[in-house]
């Protein structure tokens, strides 16, 4: 396929569709992450050039590509972690770039990270407690503000019935984000996070997001540092997720192409900080351009036994 050909293969190449206007509009008023031409650059290094795709309500998107792709750094964009140089990105019409990474967790957009990020000392439960805690001071408007600090302090010393209610809320959510992984973490709750193994604080990390109940997930290589067998794992606790919650939206950065053939809707593919290919997994993974670009070269064997796209 031909970059000058965006209709092949229903996989548009990357300068395709990025038209102004009427586009914008939809956009803003459209439900779901929008990301809109979005650009970073590093001293002259363009890590990110450009880039456009959306993940709406209920979807899952992976976004995959070779090392140094520019992936880590999308996520670290629609986080807020890092600032983009040029482009919008869009929470249901709402423009987010410019927001502080705490302020767009509250608005419903919660992440992972690429390498595991735990508080080694604290026990598993205060860990994933720990991210009920946007949920707990959200001021109940929809707007991403904090509660008064002052109705907080008197909240928690005096235990008012509101309160305490809100925290047991919030410890129901924490259990439940817990026992999801089963006998992986629910029995070590009273341990410290120090203490588990890798793959079981990449578990950690990922039931901290979700006791937040955000309505978009972002994450980074979750399945890095697993086997095969707690990959598949993996793979199907986020199915069982999708089919619980439907109306969440998960992006999934992922080099493992196995887990990404059978939960993603959608894949996009950067190679160099651009995107190569979208559409479906088979389309998208098995392309030509997109093989070239994780091996160097065209495929010349079998699909099935193509080790690196799973």
């Amino acid at each position: 396929m031909s970059r000058s050909d965006p209709g092949s293969a229903g996989i548009p190449p990357a300068h395709a569709g990025r038209a102004r206007g009427p586009r914008s509009q939809d956009c803003e008023a459209a439900a779901g992450l929008h990301v809109e031409r979005l650009s970073r650059h590093f001293s002259g290094v363009k890590a990110v050039d450009g880039v456009s795709f959306h993940l709406a309500p209920g979807e899952t998107v992976a976004l995959v590509g070779p090392n140094g792709a520019g992936k880590s750094t999308v996520i670290q964009l629609l986080s807020g972690v890092e600032r983009p140089t040029s482009g919008r990105i869009m929470l249901d019409g709402r423009r987010i770039d410019g927001l502080a990474p705490e302020r767009i967790a509250r608005l419903g957009l919660g992440r992972s990270f690429q390498t595991s990020r735990v508080f080694p000392a604290l026990t598993v439960w205060d860990s994933v407690l720990l991210g009920t805690q946007a949920g707990l001071l959200r001021d109940g408007h929809g707007g991403g503000r904090l509660a008064n600090p002052l109705a907080e302090l008197a909240g928690e010393l005096l235990g008012l019935p509101g309160w305490r209610g809100r925290r047991t809320r919030a410890a129901t959510r924490a259990a439940a984000a817990l026992q999801r992984f089963g006998e992986r973490l629910w029995p070590r709750r009273d341990q410290p996070a120090f203490s588990l193994s890798y793959a079981n604080r990449r578990r950690l990390e990922i039931a901290r997001v979700l006791a937040a109940q955000p309505r978009f997930v972002l994450l980074d290589e979750p399945a890095a540092g697993m086997n095969p067998s707690e990959t598949a794992e993996l793979t199907d606790l986020l199915l069982a997720l999708r089919a619980e919650q439907p109306a969440l939206g998960i992006l999934v950065v992922e080099h493992k192409l196995s887990l990404v053939r059978r939960i993603a809707d959608r894949v996009v593919v950067l190679n160099q900080g651009r995107v190569l290919a979208t559409g479906t997994p088979a389309q998208a993974l098995d392309h030509p351009e997109v093989v070239e670009a994780y091996l160097g070269r065209a495929r010349t064997r079998p699909v099935e036994s193509d080790a690196h796209l799973g």
